[in-house]
Order: C-alpha cells, then sequence, then structure tokens
C-alpha cells in the first residue's frame, strides 16, 4: 500500500480534528502525525548549506514535534510514543522540568540526544489531548523564537482516506 500525507493547519487552541484524526489512528494502530510550530516570516531560520548537512547533521531549529500510535505485535500492542527534535542540547528533560513542563505521571522517556532529539513512551490509554497540550507546551518552552500559534499536520497513513476527511483539509 502507498502511504498518503494529509495536511492541517489549525490553532493550538482549536485541535478537535487533529484529535479526530489521531484517534483513528490510535484504533487502526497505523501511521503517524509530524507536528510543526508556526514562526514569523523574520524568524525563519537561514537555509542549510546542503554538502555540510550530510557530514554534520543538525537538529531542527524550530522543534517538530511526533506522535506515533503503537504498533500491534504477536498479541501485545507497544506503547505510543511521542518525539521532539530540538536545537537545544543535552538534558532536555531536566530542562523542561524546569521550565514548568515536565512529563506527566507514567510516562517514560527512553531518548533525550541532542541530535536525534527526545523520544517519550506514552501509558496505555494517555489522553490524546493532554499528549498534543504537552507537546506544544514542550515546543514553545524549546524554540528559540516565538511561535504563532498556529500549527501545521502532516499526517501519514496508509492505504484508504479516513471517511469525511477531504484531503488537504486548511482549518
Amino acid at each position: 500500500m502507498s502511504r498518503q500525507v494529509e495536511e492541517l493547519i489549525f490553532r493550538a487552541r482549536e485541535p478537535d480534528v487533529l484529535l479526530g484524526r489521531m484517534a483513528e489512528l490510535a484504533e487502526s494502530r497505523s501511521g503517524w502525525v509530524n507536528l510543526q510550530p508556526g514562526i514569523h516570516p523574520e524568524d525563519e531560520p537561514p537555509a542549510s548549506s546542503g554538502l555540510l548537512d550530510l557530514f554534520e547533521p543538525h537538529a531542527a531549529e524550530i522543534p517538530i514535534c511526533t506522535w506515533v500510535p503503537g504498533r500491534s505485535k504477536r498479541r501485545k500492542t507497544l506503547p505510543d510514543t511521542i518525539g521532539v527534535q530540538h536545537a537545544s542540547g543535552t538534558k532536555v528533560v531536566a530542562r523542561l522540568d524546569f521550565l514548568g513542563v515536565g512529563m506527566p505521571s507514567g510516562w517514560r522517556w527512553v531518548q533525550d540526544h541532542p541530535r536525534r532529539g527526545l523520544v517519550i513512551l506514552l501509558p496505555q490509554g494517555a489522553s490524546l489531548q493532554r499528549v498534543v497540550d504537552w507537546l506544544f507546551s514542550a515546543a514553545e518552552a524549546l524554540s528559540p523564537v516565538e511561535l504563532t500559534g498556529e500549527w501545521r499536520a502532516l499526517i501519514h497513513t496508509s492505504g484508504k482516506r479516513a471517511r469525511g476527511v477531504p484531503k488537504g483539509k486548511a482549518l
């Protein structure tokens, strides 16, 4: 099956369509969502040099968040995971805690790397609203520039599209 990418543009305080799509992915145990915060045009990072990135990859200057529903494997379901790719250096879990964006009880970080980012395993039944709110807060805390409150979600799916959601629906 081929992969499809659906794009949603929405405000952080109005994530209902995103939450609905995430619930569908959680039920089917497939796909993933990348979340990119909006920034002001004057805060755009400079274009990369391309060639240097082949030898020294850099983390995203503006945080990029990911949510992946746990896959079903051999009679068990793996935990959902979230991630934040960032350029804020080492020990981001401690920094987020210091900034008042600590992980909720039951969440467990499995990677805190300056280039590959932060990866967190979620407990079964974690609220999607709480997950999205935390990702928005973490991105805002780790961003070197002020965020606009607008977000872009890239929803990766395989096979047929969900009913009732037109391709490329912008809010």
